[in-house]
């Protein structure tokens, strides 16, 4: 704390703060707080931001986001502190401190900063609520509508009411009358507060609420199996969003063509659920219906690629790009959780459905699933589609006219900041490099006339089967996932892997190799699993090799690192658990480590080591390690397989006591701790028995 308030060298008092931060104890708590209360502006700021989100920071930071605090926080210290608030309230700490307040009030606060971070701070209570799983949902039906009758926008809490009630999932009913609810007058159960009915104010704005209400309405009826209604509510949606993009604000600036490009992007997400509905009835993948509402999907989703292009230099990834957003039906249908009208198996027969459905308006773009047989190219091939087509080529002279901006803008600010010598960021040097080449390619290309392939490979091959392949794991059904991940693996490479999306192209081959492995695991066939996952760690290493032979620089070998340690992460779980070789084992999660060495991989790598039977080494690592919620179980798991019962013990205690949010969590996670073979030693002992019950 002195050298956080005091040393001369203002690197030392930085990393004096984060250190206090990481040591999360009362004294430490306490000492943040006294910093952000008598250091100037930045540092006191940086203190702040040091707190970090456990129940033990929470009184504090009550007291200094309270809006009738004297003296008043500073803006720059609030703009640190809501979002953290957020979290806490999500999790349930900040019980009895005047919750919800601080939030409403600092959407209206005078000073800009404090009202985004308020802004911030509701996102972080809705994206933990989420994260919460079914707990934080039911906790979210109460903590939302105070956050409502507070004066936050009630639109914007009973859509976020309908999402958790569809996943996690309370129940689909709760969705369905919470996405009503947006649009139409009501009263919150609890809050009492009434919404305003969506006629009055900017026309736009009320259409796009609109649209999340009929939609959510849309996604809830399906869940419960109302195909009828599901059909009429996203057919209300469709309408409500082109009524908004009528009005054409593409032609205005960058920021409101960015804004129709969401809106085109969730216009395709009401073609892609409506399909989904047409299957859910019986339709099949190429019935008439079912196409025509994947191919205007594709094509909407080339049109938000044009001005994408016109204002990034950049192309939108393709499927993925819509699939993978808030508020797809992969994302709040597809969950793995079980409604009345959609049980979890029927779920992810209607995935695999829609997957083939998608496959029809450009098979190349979802690899792994085939596409009805007998339709006229003009549906299959976007290039054979004249409306696609012409849409491609806007997009590819706008990336090209785009990647020319950026290099020019890039190469100026380095000859800016460089002046006469050498000395320029590594980073941007490379980003300028990547650059200019894919310009250059671009440019010869497009001036050889043969557009066919580059057209091609604007649109990016989607990652559709390999979640597929995950729900079907998850379901027991191994044979079908690794069907699924091979299917993909042969489809790219039958078609062959763009120059443009090679890398992408070759983390989808890693990540299906990944897929098979595991699930060779989870069928006890440990040496076939064990021969994947080894082919997925050789492509890694191979693309590792190319980047480094490219010039690549640390961040973009990163990705590629973190995903050979996960893929040496399960051949060491699979080595311990199914082929009952620990030292093997040991040996894939060193290679992980050398990888990955955070505090949670290094107390991981002493837990293996001590099961292992090489304590002193283990006890070596646990020196170094500096405690935190994600190490406090395995720490006490590796102190367990040391023989430490009593530093064991405290650590479950603290596990327990500290690191669960709510007492449904403290509860699965002390019938975890039960079981778990690493906690074998504490069985018996009356203080383990009084933490985690009786088995």
């Amino acid at each position: 704390a002195v050298l956080a308030a005091d040393d001369p060298d203002p690197g030392l008092r930085q990393d004096a703060r984060v250190g206090l931060g990481e040591l999360d104890t009362p004294a430490a708590v306490a000492a943040l707080g006294d910093l952000v209360g008598r250091l100037p502006a930045p540092e006191r700021a940086h203190a702040a931001a040091c707190l970090q989100p456990t129940p033990r920071v929470a009184p504090l930071v009550a007291d200094l986001v309270d809006p009738a605090r004297e003296p008043a926080t500073p803006p720059d210290v609030l703009e640190e502190l809501l979002p953290l608030h957020g979290r806490l309230l999500a999790d349930g700490a900040m019980k009895g401190r005047g919750e919800v307040a601080p939030i409403a009030l600092a959407l209206s606060h005078p000073d800009p900063r404090v009202r985004a971070a308020a802004a911030e701070a509701f996102l972080a209570v809705a994206t933990r609520l989420r994260e919460l799983g079914q707990e934080g949902a039911r906790r979210g039906s109460v903590l939302l509508d105070d956050l409502a009758a507070a004066g936050v926008d009630p639109r914007l809490v009973r859509h976020h009411l309908a999402s958790l009630a569809l996943y996690p999932g309370v129940d689909a009913a709760s969705a369905r009358d919470a996405a009503r609810a947006v649009r139409a007058g009501a009263s919150g159960a609890r809050a009492g507060a009434r919404m305003a009915v969506l006629d009055a104010g900017d026309a736009a704005e009320a259409g796009r609420w609109i649209f999340r209400s009929w939609y959510l309405e849309g996604l809830a009826e399906l869940a419960l199996g109302e195909v009828g209604a599901a059909r009429r509510a996203l057919d209300e949606a469709g309408r409500a969003l082109d009524g908004v993009l009528a009005a054409r604000g593409d032609q205005r600036d960058d920021a409101s063509r960015l804004e129709h490009v969401d809106l085109l992007q969730h216009r395709a997400l009401v073609e892609v659920a409506l399909a989904a509905v047409e299957l859910a009835g019986g339709a099949s993948p190429g019935d008439g219906g079912v196409v025509a509402h994947t191919q205007l999907a594709h094509r909407l989703t080339v049109e938000a690629q044009v001005g994408y292009a016109r204002v990034h230099g950049e192309a939108l990834a393709g499927w993925d790009s819509l699939l993978d957003t808030e508020l797809s039906l992969y994302r709040l249908v597809f969950t793995g959780v079980s409604h009345p009208g959609l049980p979890i198996g029927e779920a992810v027969d209607l995935q695999r459905a829609l997957g083939c459905a998608l496959a029809a308006a450009s098979p190349a773009e979802m690899p792994g699933f085939a596409p009805p047989t007998g339709l006229p190219p003009a549906i299959t091939d976007p290039l054979a589609d004249p409306v696609r087509r012409a849409l491609l080529e806007d997009a590819a002279l706008a990336r090209l006219d785009g990647l020319s901006e950026r290099v020019e803008e890039l190469t100026a600010r380095l000859a800016r900041r460089g002046g006469g010598g050498w000395e320029r960021p590594e980073d941007e040097l490379e980003e300028l490099m990547l650059l200019d080449r894919r310009r250059q390619l671009l440019q010869l290309e497009w001036g050889s006339g043969d557009h066919e392939q580059g057209l091609r490979e604007l649109r990016v091959p989607g990652s559709q089967a390999l979640w597929l392949a995950r729900d079907l794991r998850e379901e027991g059904r191994g044979p079908e996932a690794r069907a699924v991940a091979r299917a993909m693996q042969e489809d790219l490479e039958a078609a062959g892997i763009s120059r443009w999306w090679y890398y992408h192209g070759q983390s989808l081959l890693v990540r299906g190799d990944l897929a098979v492995g595991n699930a060779f695991t989870d069928e006890d066939e440990p040496l076939r699993a064990e021969e994947a996952l080894l082919e997925a760690v050789a492509r890694l290493e191979g693309l590792e090799r190319q980047l480094l032979e490219n010039g690549a620089g640390e961040g973009s070998l990163a990705p590629y690192r973190s995903l050979r340690a996960s893929a040496l992460v399960s051949l060491a779980v699979n080595a311990n658990v199914k082929l009952g070789d620990s030292q093997k084992a040991l040996g894939y999660y060193e290679d992980a480590y050398a990888l990955r060495s955070d505090e949670f991989m290094t107390v991981l790598l002493a837990c293996y080591r001590a099961r292992s039977g090489r304590g002193d080494e283990a006890r070596a690592l646990l020196r170094i390690v500096r405690p935190g919620p994600q190490t406090w179980y395995n720490l006490a798991c590796t102190y367990a397989l040391l023989g430490d019962t009593e530093e064991a013990l405290n650590w479950l205690e603290v596990e327990l006591e500290e690191g669960q949010p709510s007492a449904a969590a403290r509860a699965r996670q002390a019938a975890w701790a039960r079981d778990d073979p690493d906690l074998a030693s504490l069985r018996g002992d009356p203080r383990f028995t009084a933490l985690v019950g009786e088995r």
